[in-house]
């Protein structure tokens, strides 16, 4: 028989489905990273190609493959489309919740503090992102959610089981992302396994060399090799020496040394980030930090983690916003116990029924971080602003109703669900302008013939090989980004701009398409008549070469 905690992870995995998965036929496939993995995956299929990576007919080695299996496995049963593109991470978007509950519910032995944790983790803008996008990083959070907890059972509860199933979860994100799932996290328990020693080293009972053991445990290593090694032997055995330089090289260590966007690569970039990717918890979290113990075996392991994935992302030189992703675990953590003491008397311990430091620290901000979405709709005609404003009656009338009736922790929950999930619905429904500017998509209904030659000037479009069936030609100009990550990720077809202005008279009936700020440089090349602008979107123009 099912017991009730199965029953709370199928429930809030299959609540997460179907919220996240809202609308998701309407959200186009953008440029430039989600195109790829889609592009990616679909080439694979074509080749019948399940061990190499592939793009434009040939191999790459950006990612490895988890990622584009489950693309391929998606695409197999259901076909391509918008929507299937973005289920597999739909779907590890729910069981990443279910697992939140799970590890909470394990460390706390407390039923509402897994099902808060697991709800706040659902709300958090950062993973609410994540989810929806067609990118690896949903999948590398599941994972390493479940090395955070399971290792930090396994220390805690002498757990051995526990560890291996870290182990494994590691060696899953490995053939996710690469070396950093292993690498990443295995510095962060040595650091741990040092602090607990200093922590607890006149404590009799503690001995550093049982959790020695425990952190190398040698069955947890063996299923770690079993399960990573086989694809990097397989590229190997295939590709030799050119799988070492492109994808270990290039992808891993080069990507460390030597920034893909230079402009990003500033020292403060994730103290930024983090705290804007755990809206609208960030005030909540910000106020238990001062509680925060350095002498409690979570706490201790909390901030070695968050500090040690900030910081390490801040060292490396190419940066994105979704790569301290993982650093909001503990954080999830944290706001659930801030957010328990709120809701708890001091005096009885008990659930109290007394909201007015909870909606100081919870129900504010929230109520200030839905406004900003709201109002933001205002400045751009081409977003709809009506979900938001339908979205804040609902909440209104939630809240208002809710406050009168709040008097067990699982109405709460009702009380907190309702307003959360309407809030992403109608935000979900509001950005497929925003994502449709950052598509392929907007130019198919301005290039009329498709058989005709497409170019695209000093940038590149993938999610136009998606939509038209068609792959245009990049004309190359001149970069400031380092010439290794040109050579490495533009497997394209790609011709200089040179040698493009040279053959001018050869590309007659071609279709050019120019980004914003290469249009004047373009033009002065092709004035008109020669370059008959077709259309201009907002971020590009589309000419027509006479």
């Amino acid at each position: 028989m099912i017991n009730n905690h199965m029953l709370r992870i199928g429930a809030l995995f299959l609540l997460t489905v179907l919220s996240y998965g809202f609308y998701n036929a309407y959200l186009p496939i953008t440029d430039p990273v989600e195109s790829n993995y889609v592009l990616s995956a679909i080439t694979m299929l074509k080749h019948n190609s399940w061990i190499s990576p592939m793009i434009y007919d040939q191999v790459w080695y950006d990612k490895p493959p988890l990622t584009y299996w489950a693309l391929m496995i998606s695409y197999k049963l259901f076909g391509i489309s918008d929507f299937t593109s973005r289920i597999p991470n739909t779907l590890v978007a729910g069981a990443s919740v279910a697992l939140m509950y799970h590890i909470a519910y394990r460390m706390s032995k407390s039923t509402f503090a897994g099902v808060l944790c697991a709800i706040l983790l659902m709300s958090t803008l950062q993973f609410w992102y994540i989810s929806h996008a067609v990118i690896t990083d949903g999948f590398l959070f599941f994972f390493t959610l479940a090395i955070f907890g399971y290792s930090y059972l396994a220390f805690t509860n002498k757990d051995k089981s526990a560890i291996i199933k870290a182990y494994i979860a590691a060696a899953l994100a490995v053939i996710t992302k690469g070396p950093v799932g292993i690498l990443l996290p295995g510095l962060i328990l040595i650091i741990y396994v040092s602090a607990r020693y200093i922590v607890h080293k006149k404590d009799k009972n503690y001995k550093l060399s049982n959790d020695v053991k425990l952190l190398f445990n040698p069955l947890g290593l063996l299923v770690f090799i079993g399960i990573a090694s086989p694809w990097y032997i397989a590229m190997y055995s295939i590709h030799g020496d050119q799988f070492i330089s492109g994808f270990l090289g290039l992808h891993n260590v080069d990507r460390a040394l030597v920034s893909e966007h230079p402009k990003f690569n500033v020292w403060y970039y994730y103290l930024l980030i983090v705290p804007l990717s755990l809206l609208p918890w960030t005030p909540v979290i910000l106020y238990q930090l001062k509680n925060i113990n350095g002498k409690d075996d979570f706490d201790l392991f909390g901030t070695i983690w968050f500090i040690i994935i900030v910081l390490f992302y801040s060292l490396v030189a190419t940066k994105y916003i979704t790569y301290t992703l993982p650093a909001i675990i503990p954080c999830i953590l944290w706001a659930a116990i801030k957010i328990s003491e709120l809701l708890t008397d001091k005096e009885t311990g008990e659930f109290t029924t007394s909201l007015k430091r909870f909606n100081y620290w919870v129900t504010l901000p929230l109520g200030i971080y839905y406004i900003i979405f709201t109002f933001a709709t205002a400045f751009d005609k081409t977003l709809n602003s009506i979900p938001l404003i339908v979205g804040s009656f609902i909440i209104v009338c939630t809240v208002l109703i809710g406050r009168q009736y709040i008097t067990s922790s699982f109405r709460l929950a009702i009380y907190a669900v309702v307003p959360l999930l309407t809030l992403y619905s109608a935000i979900t429904i509001t950005v497929p302008p925003v994502l449709f500017n950052q598509s392929g998509l907007q130019f198919k209904t301005f290039i009329e013939d498709t058989s005709k030659p497409i170019y695209v000037y000093g940038t590149y479009y993938t999610s136009i090989v998606y939509y038209m069936d068609t792959t245009p030609t990049q004309i190359f100009v001149d970069t400031t980004d380092d010439p290794r990550w040109t050579a490495g990720k533009a497997l394209m077809p790609t011709i200089t701009k040179d040698t493009f202005l040279q053959q001018r008279n050869e590309h007659h009936g071609s279709y050019v398409i120019v980004p914003q700020k290469y249009d004047k440089e373009f033009t002065d090349s092709f004035p008109y008549p020669k370059a008959k602008l077709v259309n201009k979107t907002k971020i590009a123009s589309i000419y027509k070469l006479q």
